[in-house]
């Protein structure tokens, strides 16, 4: 059987064993969740079979952070792009082992995203190419899912709303899921709502700038369960600052989305505070922006819980911050907080498969409903 012939079956079968894989912006590594889906759109059943995170060598994910930066050479991340290619393809071989599936999903690794509301020209770059996926492995590899919704006007961001929308709607609460990767991003799903009823938007950052702070102050990755930043106190000018420096941000209404094209090196002044107080100052300005995207977009439509995923609901500091600004509302660890994005993806493909369309115009902005994700043969 040839290739054209292999993905036209795939095509028709009712469900699909699908290796969702996603790496955020925190840069820490690939998540890899194998699901079987079977169904469409509203109809879709995604149950999990197994999970696995494989971390970033150390040089690696250096080579990522730097790929991220302003004077970043073209060479250097079109070598990143085969790198991580092949990072990538090697992780789900040896998730995979002999196991047979139809498809991999894989996000890729954002290393500039610049949306419409930032650019007259807007753009975006995942790497990890998808072709070298599957060349690595030998199967259909479905990438490159944001590039249609910028094209068509859209911020490209978020996409997974769809997914949580088919697997996460209630008929009885008003839930939003927030994920806490580098950026903050959240999805509300008011109660028995139709797809078109759901917001959906970046807040700001999540992790993005504590992690900048712990691997210029503390010489770590990131801070382990927030104990680093449990020692420190807020600082009130510094947490002033910040505030005043989001407040553009916080003021633009949805649909709008951002990155660390923004919360970087150059978003933090230089300091001579002490490093635990600037860390603890930067989860609370965190909490805080969090928070004040839910007051001002979410709250006033009724939110009877938050439900937190992403490596950032580990940090006790941040949620514990989360739960004092939100007060009498619940928030809530996910029990798949790890897995939630590698899982919308493997979803995000099924609908490609199904031939739906699935991104929400009303979340990214975009003037038409467009179907995501480009297809690479092995």
């Amino acid at each position: 059987m040839n290739e054209i012939d292999r993905l036209v079956e795939t095509l028709k079968k009712p469900e699909r064993k699908i290796l969702g894989m996603m790496s955020g912006t925190s840069a820490d590594g690939v998540d890899l969740v194998l699901t079987t889906v079977g169904g469409c759109g509203k109809m879709t059943k995604c149950v999990v079979q197994r999970a696995e995170h494989f971390d970033y060598p150390d040089d690696l994910r250096a080579e990522i952070i730097d790929s991220m930066k302003a004077n970043v050479l073209m060479r250097d991340v079109c070598v990143l792009d085969f790198k991580l290619g092949e990072f990538f393809g090697d992780c789900a071989k040896k998730f995979l082992g002999n196991e047979k599936i139809d498809l991999i999903a894989s996000h890729g690794q954002t290393v500039f995203h610049n949306p419409p509301s930032r650019s007259a020209y807007p753009c975006t770059l995942q790497i990890g190419d998808g072709d070298i996926i599957a060349m690595r492995t030998g199967i259909i590899t479905i990438s490159d899912f944001r590039i249609k919704d910028i094209e068509a006007g859209g911020e490209g961001a978020p996409l997974v709303p769809h997914a949580d929308y088919i697997l996460y709607s209630s008929e009885n609460e008003s839930v939003s899921l927030n994920n806490l990767g580098g950026i903050s991003n959240l999805t509300y799903i008011p109660k028995n709502a139709d797809e078109e009823d759901i917001l959906a938007f970046d807040t700001g950052p999540a992790n993005a700038l504590i992690d900048l702070v712990v691997r210029k102050y503390f010489g770590q990755s990131y801070d382990k369960d927030g104990t680093l930043s449990s020692k420190g106190k807020v600082n009130a000018s510094l947490l002033k600052f910040l505030k005043s420096k989001e407040s553009d941000y916080l003021l633009k209404a949805p649909p709008k989305s951002t990155g660390k094209e923004v919360y970087n090196e150059d978003y933090l002044p230089e300091l001579s505070l002490d490093p635990s107080d600037i860390l603890r100052t930067v989860v609370e300005f965190t909490a805080w922006s969090i928070y004040e995207s839910y007051k001002m977009y979410v709250i006033p439509h009724g939110l009877d819980k938050v439900i937190l995923t992403g490596g950032g609901c580990m940090n006790k500091t941040l949620v514990e911050s989360l739960r004092r600004y939100f007060g009498k509302i619940p928030i809530e660890v996910a029990v798949d907080w790890q897995w939630r994005e590698a899982k919308a993806f493997a979803v995000l493909a099924n609908e490609l498969c199904c031939g739906r369309s699935a991104n929400n115009p009303k979340v990214t902005g975009a003037k038409s409903r467009v179907l995501l994700g480009k297809i690479s043969l092995p």
